[in-house]
């Protein structure tokens, strides 16, 4: 087998592969063998024709096609092992370059060049979060709040009060018969916050309903802006019919040492004030940090040169309309329906795709080289305390077979080395920006 090399400045190396003879007549005669056994030739029975007959019934180049399906393959990974090439996407086969000597053209997507320059010289100023203190006593109000107890009242509805109701809903839609609107794990009776929305589900229906009395029953028609978290409600016009089985007020105790332990570990309403403000602090801090690396990174960005295989752009942009066809499936629509409206179809998509995919790609390449040059790798103990993070919010089927529990905690195990990865680069991207990074690393 002989093998030419060449590389280019795109991230790619084109291979030029010539085959020998006898490795050549072995995968024809292999092909010749697999086509006779998907069709009856005269006067034999399925693979058992000779290689002349096969030849003469097909002919040598459809014979030599079949070959490339498991040549083809064959002879690029011998290729790759022989030049010591590590591709860093899937190659392809470009052509057939001679047939008499069999010679193949394989592009090869190599590994990206990321130039970081002076990255740690990157700076940008940092502004301290800070907390106001109607943050810390509206966190305080919510605790005792969740502390609250529901009494019946024998009074129509007022704002702030809680309805026990049966709930019916309806979407309205020109000339299409009303379908029912029922939210996931939704049960009647249930109990409804009067306020705007009745505690979010409704947006508008609050002030419809006050007034309300115990067995009446009332019907309003709301609408759901475009903007609603729940992208399927968007714009939609939903009638509500609520029977009030009952009103309630909430009843919210005031501050004592009983209240204060029935939410938190202290015993004082002061210790609690100062760990509300410390966790509020820290969250805000988290929060700037995240943001703030986001910024420092695409400075870095800026001064890096990077380049990468077109193959690689591809997988990404791949990943992308995986990610919007998960998303347009819990909006109860699918891809193929998304594409009608996109001028070109799919390759229109991918076009519109390619932008945000090249930047995902090009941070991704930049970070993989910053945590290769700072040395930064998850601590088996920091890994260990994520992964009782992940554990303590997952119920414990005991009843699992072990097997399924293994590949669950190897996949979060996995998630826990790549969450601690992240909050290592944050850290040192931050260190970088407010220029306060340690040492350099010895390499």
């Amino acid at each position: 087998m002989k093998i030419q090399v060449e590389q280019n400045d795109a991230c790619e190396a084109l291979l030029t592969v010539e085959i020998d003879s006898p490795s050549v007549e072995s995968a024809m005669h292999k092909a010749a063998q697999r086509l006779s056994e998907k069709s009856n030739l005269p006067g034999f029975r399925k693979g058992k024709a000779p290689y002349s007959v096969v030849v003469n019934a097909y002919g040598e180049d459809a014979i030599l096609d079949e070959a490339l399906e498991s040549l083809g393959p064959e002879t690029y990974r011998k290729a790759l092992e022989e030049q010591a090439i590590e591709p860093s996407a899937v190659g392809t086969m470009k052509r057939i370059v001679s047939r008499n000597p069999l010679t193949l053209e394989f592009l090869v997507p190599v590994k990206p060049v990321v130039e970081l320059a002076d990255y740690r010289s990157v700076r940008l100023p940092f502004e301290e979060p800070s907390i106001p203190e109607e943050d810390v006593e509206k966190t305080l109000e919510q605790l005792r709040e969740s502390q609250s107890i529901l009494e019946p009242v024998d009074r129509p509805a007022q704002k702030g009060d809680v309805l026990l109701a049966e709930v019916h809903a309806v979407v309205l839609e020109e000339n299409k018969k009303p379908e029912s609107l029922v939210f996931d794990k939704e049960e009647n009776p249930q109990e409804l916050s009067l306020d705007e929305n009745l505690g979010g589900r409704y947006p508008g229906a609050g002030p419809l309903l006050e007034g309300i009395s115990d067995g009446e029953t009332r019907t309003v028609d709301i609408q759901y802006p475009d903007s609603f978290p729940i992208a399927r409600l968007g714009g939609l016009r939903v009638q509500l019919t609520v029977k009030c089985l009952g009103v309630k007020v909430r009843r919210i105790p005031d501050w004592s040492e009983d209240v204060v332990k029935a939410v938190s570990e202290y015993s004082s309403l002061e210790e609690l004030r100062k760990h509300v403000r410390a966790r509020l602090e820290t969250r805000a801090l988290d929060a700037r940090e995240e943001e703030y690396a986001d910024s420092v990174i695409e400075k870095m960005v800026e001064g890096a040169q990077i380049k990468f295989p077109v193959a690689l752009l591809e997988e990404e942009i791949d990943d992308e309309v995986q990610t919007l066809s998960r998303r347009l499936e819990q909006r109860k629509t699918t891809l193929e329906v998304y594409l009608r409206t996109i001028p070109d179809g799919t390759a229109g998509l991918r076009k519109q795709l390619e932008p945000e995919a090249r930047r995902k790609l090009i941070r991704r390449l930049l970070l993989t080289e910053l945590v290769k040059r700072e040395v930064l790798e998850p601590s088996p103990e920091e890994i260990e305390a994520q992964m009782k993070v992940y554990q303590s919010l997952m119920s414990d089927d005991r009843s699992a077979k072990s097997k399924k529990k293994d590949s669950v905690e190897e996949t979060l195990r996995q998630l826990a080395a790549n969450d601690v990865l992240t909050r290592l680069i944050v850290k040192r991207v931050v260190q970088i920006g407010r220029g306060t990074t340690p040492a350099q690393p010895e390499s």
